[in-house]
């Protein structure tokens, strides 16, 4: 069995990392080298999987990288922003009457609308697609793979964004067939990835003795 010996400097340069990711929204127009990122997707690629589930295929886990400005990423968000009218327009039309839209409904709205979708202006849009099993736990995945990508994001003084309205394409047929996935087959999930313009603060956490309990 192989050993590794993690130091306390390991450990401190660990805590770092993890203290360091935070949520970007604004980035430089400066492009990371392509090395940067194929590192950053090796880290994905390293997290675990749900090998029971989805039994014996060695290509469970791919990525696809967008360059701002690319065909791909063109029309990924003309595909996104449809997909976002058609989920706004229907929370809509379902609100019980005299209810105001959740915040998350007016995120649609404003997307809806023409807003910004995340990565448009960002160097790299990256999607994470993880194939399904039984049992359904392909998003659980999906969520290590995504964690081990933004904590290199963090070691290598990258900016990242989550793009959670990807994992709505899952089963749209113009998107998989863009990355020529079947659609339904795959869970999806994507990314934004650059140099932070701002750094934001970090978001307060609670006191760890106010939500911890031993239990005997």
């Amino acid at each position: 069995m192989a050993t590794f010996d993690y130091d306390a400097e390991c450990n401190r340069q660990l805590d770092r990392v993890i203290e360091a990711r935070r949520t970007v929204r604004s980035f430089t127009d400066e492009v990371p080298d392509r090395e940067l990122i194929e590192r950053i997707l090796n880290a994905g690629l390293a997290a675990p999987y749900a090998a029971v589930a989805i039994g014996v295929e060695p290509r469970f886990r791919r990525f696809f990288v967008m360059p701002r400005g690319g065909e791909a990423a063109l029309k990924t968000a003309e595909i996104m922003k449809r997909n976002t009218l058609a989920a706004w327009q229907n929370i809509h039309a379902n609100l019980p009457e005299g209810m105001e839209p959740p915040p998350f409904a007016m995120r649609l709205k404003a997307i809806a609308e023409g807003g910004d979708i995340g990565f448009e202006k960002v160097p790299y849009f990256i999607v994470v697609a993880e194939l399904k099993g039984i049992p359904p736990v392909e998003q659980e995945s999906l969520a290590h793979v995504l964690q081990n990508m933004w904590l290199k994001a963090a070691a290598l003084g990258l900016g990242f964004r989550l793009i959670s309205a990807t994992s709505r394409l899952a089963d749209n047929p113009d998107f998989c067939g863009l990355l020529g996935l079947a659609p339904g087959r795959f869970g999806i999930n994507g990314c934004a990835i650059g140099y932070a313009a701002e750094t934001p603060a970090a978001t307060p956490r609670p006191p760890l003795d106010e939500v911890t309990a031993w239990l005997d």
